[in-house]
């Protein structure tokens, strides 16, 4: 018995769907990118700090700039 695991395939009502993973994205590319989060370039380079990441995907980028605009200032 030879079994290859395939990239997680799901089969549905004879079609095969294949979950591809999130591109992640640099710095300089989400800050350039801070008008499609619907916030200046200087929230998107705060949120990146506050998350301590340089890059990541896009789900994770508008996490981190909801998080961001929703901390406390001391």
């Amino acid at each position: 018995m030879n079994k290859k695991k395939e990239p997680d395939e799901k089969v549905t009502d004879k079609k095969v769907t294949v979950h591809q993973p999130e591109p992640h994205y640099s710095r300089s590319e989400l800050i350039e990118a801070a008008s499609s989060f619907g916030v200046k370039p200087e929230v998107v380079a705060g949120a990146l700090r506050l998350a301590g990441k340089d890059s990541m995907t896009r789900p994770e980028a508008e996490k981190a700039i909801k998080r961001f605009l929703q901390r406390r200032v001391k």
